[in-house]
């Protein structure tokens, strides 16, 4: 459904998730996902956000495009994924997004059979246990914006270290002795192959 562009005022709206599925819209509880879904599709259709086309490869070797309007999973997906970076560590997050890539591709190409399909599944489904809290989304005509968000198991903490003069959590010693460990094996590398470290022309 094409949605002609009503919306004139900005408004920010709270997207609840659990365990990574959206459970709550502006703090109204539904029994089931899709119901969610469409709520902020509702909120966020007038707005005109969402256009966009997609190119991709198919499978038999040429390029597609299709032109879509998707207000709704477009604002979720976006507030989702700023939820995982809050309460995901850097490698959980990274894999998730590779294996997402191969497992978009590969359902994209009909093997949601191929067994590996559920080993993916199992990873995310075990990546989503703290992926719980709420996320502040402003609308505006033809754009959004992920305002913030709120959740008991977010990593981000000025407890656990501060930038710039502030730090308290380690001293100079510190980052000079992590640099040298941290770096060790490259020096080594080097070491043994010199020449790799001279830049090609």
């Amino acid at each position: 459904m094409a949605y002609q562009v009503t919306a004139k005022d900005s408004a920010e709206i709270e997207l609840g998730f659990i365990k990574g599925e959206l459970y709550s819209v502006n703090g109204e509880k539904f029994a089931h996902p899709t119901e969610a879904i469409q709520k902020v599709q509702s909120i966020a259709g007038p707005y005109g956000i969402g256009r966009d086309i997609h190119v991709g490869d198919t499978i038999i070797g040429i390029k597609g495009r299709v032109g879509f309007e998707a207000a709704g999973p477009m604002v979720i997906l976006k507030a989702h994924h700023a939820l995982e970076k809050h309460v995901l560590t850097k490698w959980q997050l990274q894999w998730k997004d590779q294996l997402a890539q191969f497992y978009g591709n590969w359902m994209h190409e009909g093997q949601i059979l191929d067994p590996v399909m559920r080993d993916i599944e199992a990873y995310f489904i075990n990546s989503q246990q703290n992926v719980t809290g709420s996320v502040f989304v402003q609308l505006q005509p033809y754009r959004f914006v992920v305002a913030g968000i709120s959740s008991e198991h977010d990593l981000m903490s000025n407890r656990f270290g501060k930038y710039g003069e502030m730090n308290t959590g380690w001293t100079g010693d510190d980052v000079r002795g992590f640099s040298k460990i941290f770096g060790n094996q490259t020096m080594i590398y080097h070491q043994v192959n010199p020449a790799a470290a001279t830049v090609q022309e």
